[in-house]
Order: C-alpha cells, then sequence, then structure tokens
C-alpha cells in the first residue's frame, strides 16, 4: 500500500492540508504569502501532488517547482517555518516516524527550488 492510501486517501489528506494552511496562514513567517489568495485552490493543487508523489513516487522536476515559485520571494526562515509546520502537523495526524522523514525529506530536496536567494 502506499503513503497516499496508508493513511486514508484524499480525505486524510485534504484534512492534513486544511490544518497545515491554518498554521501556515496564521504565522507571522508565512500568513503574507497567503493574502487575497485563493486556499483552496492552492490546497486542491498540493493534495494532486500529495497524490502524485506519494501513491506513485513520481518526482516534480525542480523547473516545476521553480517556475510555481518564481516570484513568490521565499525566504530560507520562511520555507524553514513551512517545514517545521509540515513536519508538526504530520506528527499532529499520527503519521509515522519513517513516513515523516520520507516527506520532509522529499519536501526539502526543494529547498534550492522554491527558496528566492537574492
Amino acid at each position: 500500500m502506499n503513503l497516499f492510501e496508508k493513511y486514508g486517501g484524499a480525505d486524510f489528506w485534504s484534512d492534513f492540508l486544511n490544518t497545515v494552511y491554518e498554521n501556515l496562514t496564521a504565522s507571522k513567517y508565512t500568513r503574507h504569502h497567503f493574502r487575497s489568495k485563493n486556499i483552496s485552490h492552492i490546497k486542491e493543487m498540493l493534495l494532486a501532488l500529495l497524490e502524485l508523489t506519494l501513491a506513485s513516487n513520481a518526482e516534480i522536476s525542480e523547473a516545476s517547482m521553480r517556475e510555481a515559485h518564481r516570484d513568490l520571494g521565499i525566504s530560507n526562515e520562511e520555507f524553514d517555518e513551512w517545514i517545521s509546520i509540515y513536519r508538526q502537523a504530520l506528527s499532529d495526524y499520527k503519521v509515522a516516524d519513517q513516513d515523516c522523514v520520507y516527506i520532509i525529506d522529499i519536501l526539502s530536496s526543494y529547498r534550492r527550488s522554491i527558496v528566492r536567494y537574492i
């Protein structure tokens, strides 16, 4: 069984993303990235990406990730906050430690493509 289905599929991961985005939009480090944004659309896209990566082990290209985040100006500190919030939510949702490590490693591997170095 793949990681997407292991925890309950779309329903589980949708609830998980609701928690993640509640915390991201409340964080003083990341909330400015979500003002006037369609959070529902962002969550839908991320749910699809989670399914793609956790169900089929597909990789999203760094070029695609870079393009999607090109104009967002995300700093290292903001990226670290996002990872921290994600990690806490994984723990809160009782995702197994080895699965947390796997997911966080995937997310962290995109740092160079997401963070804007000035």
